[in-house]
């Protein structure tokens, strides 16, 4: 490696280092895999419209800003880069902007310490701007096949990209999001649901196995919530889903994912916690919905069931086993967490 810059104190170092990046316009990355952290340039924040430091410095930012068409393709590559199955990382793909819209950037890496495993140690990249350039070819590859469909003439397709083309376009592109979101919810208490609650799951579990970081389940449930209906009616009843819902919804972190599994079921998604840390979190919801007073007659206690995904794990597997967990508190006098 060609040495530019030979500095006789790490500070020097540091304010060389840091002065360039301000400086430097493409997107510079730098992931510990060790830590779990990444740090990003102010340019790979000025690139993409966000306040520099407004985001978490996590692989998880990262996945969550890429298109959701590209993000297979890009996961591939990354994987296939880090299992040593090719040489170099290098990926075009959009990143989701600060205003919603999306930019193409290439985005290119090495692995520059390993740990005694092989596994990545640390990882350094950057995002390069791309977008004029994509641009220009999707249209070219779009009016060449146009013309050679012989459906439109140069003029015409020209005349194309006209404000109505594009008001109808933003109506379509609404409805698809409305749509998407409708079939992610849960009608009732509006958080996800079983089927949002599926995918994510699979999506955390290859997560935790690419990065080697803790997965943790949690499942819970009111106790004796028949007796409740019962007595109070479903109305009744369907308000305390929406206000336990919500009341766990605020105590949990933004990463952490909160679904309806059915009926006065729910579970909790921990990414990046052990067994032990969802064991402390849902101890501490049990105490925030115990202490709640959902109206002036009526309080209600849940049990919490908590497992810690294993590598190799099924879903059903994994399922099965905080499942039983639920089993034990509510067998041991409900109200209780047990891990």
């Amino acid at each position: 490696m060609h040495k530019t810059y030979q500095h006789n104190c790490v500070n020097a170092s540091d304010n060389t280092l840091n002065a360039m990046l301000d400086i430097i316009v493409e997107g510079v990355w730098d992931w510990n895999g060790n830590t779990r952290t990444v740090t990003r340039s102010p340019g790979w924040y000025h690139m993409l419209g966000y306040e520099v430091g407004v985001l978490r410095e996590d692989v998880f930012t990262w996945e969550n800003i890429i298109h959701p068409e590209d993000y297979p393709r890009v996961m591939h590559q990354f994987e296939c880069y880090l299992s040593g199955e090719i040489n170099t990382y290098e990926v075009e793909y959009r990143c989701k902007m600060s205003d919603g819209d999306f930019l193409w950037i290439v985005d290119r890496g090495a692995i520059v310490a390993r740990n005694t495993d092989g596994t990545a140690a640390r990882m350094i990249g950057a995002h390069h701007n791309i977008h004029q350039q994509m641009m220009m070819q999707i249209d070219l590859l779009k009016q060449n096949k146009q013309l050679q469909d012989g459906n439109l003439s140069l003029e015409k397709v020209i005349a194309q990209k006209t404000d109505e083309l594009a008001r109808k376009n933003q109506q379509l592109e609404r409805k698809i999001v409305e749509l998407e979101l409708s079939s992610n919810l849960d009608p009732l208490t509006k958080i996800a649901n079983r089927r949002s609650f599926e995918a994510e799951l699979t999506k955390e579990i290859m997560r935790a196995n690419r990065y080697h970081h803790p997965l943790t389940l949690s499942i819970f449930d009111i106790d004796e919530f028949k007796k409740i209906n019962d007595k109070y009616g479903h109305r009744v009843g369907d308000n305390i889903l929406c206000s336990i819902s919500q009341l766990v919804a605020n105590n949990i972190r933004a990463v952490d994912l909160l679904a309806r599994w059915g009926g006065d079921e729910f579970v909790i998604i921990f990414p990046e916690q052990s067994q032990l840390q969802a064991h402390k979190t849902s101890e501490k919801l049990r105490v925030i919905i115990s202490e709640y007073q959902v109206s002036s007659t009526i309080s209600v206690t849940c049990s919490f069931g908590v497992a810690q995904y294993q590598q190799g794990d099924s879903i059903t597997e994994l399922f099965q086993r905080v499942d039983d967990l639920l089993y034990i508190s509510k067998e041991q006098g409900r109200n209780k967490v047990h891990s």
